[in-house]
């Protein structure tokens, strides 16, 4: 699975430069919509992009099920330096993409990655 994503505007900058320059294809939310896009929309955008939306958003989990079982999600429920974030995601990446196979939404947290 390639794994493309397009960032939510709660995903710290140096972490989606981090994730650049380990070759990973992320868009920004300011790449390709505008500064406060609602969550359904940016879900639709997701999908015309054939993009994993990475959040720190726990609300993306809460969007209708008929949307949800059409994206796919990265919760990332981790906090503090972007540095350390970004390692954790990217240590992590070959079980998430893992887990997307079989899964819509996963959450990402200290411990690894997670079925939703």
């Amino acid at each position: 699975m390639k794994v493309r994503f397009i960032a939510d505007e709660n995903i710290p900058f140096a972490i989606i430069e981090i994730l650049r320059k380990a070759g990973y294809d992320v868009l920004t939310v300011r790449d390709v919509a505008h500064a406060g896009i609602r969550n359904n929309e940016l879900a639709e955008i997701s999908l015309k992009l054939e993009r994993i939306i990475m959040t720190r958003d726990a609300d993306f989990a809460k969007l209708p099920k008929p949307t949800l079982s059409r994206i796919k999600v990265m919760y990332v429920k981790v906090t503090g330096d972007p540095s350390r974030m970004a390692r954790l995601i990217l240590d992590n990446m070959e079980d998430c993409a893992s887990i997307f196979q079989r899964h819509d939404v996963i959450m990402l947290d200290d411990e690894g990655c997670h079925a939703l």
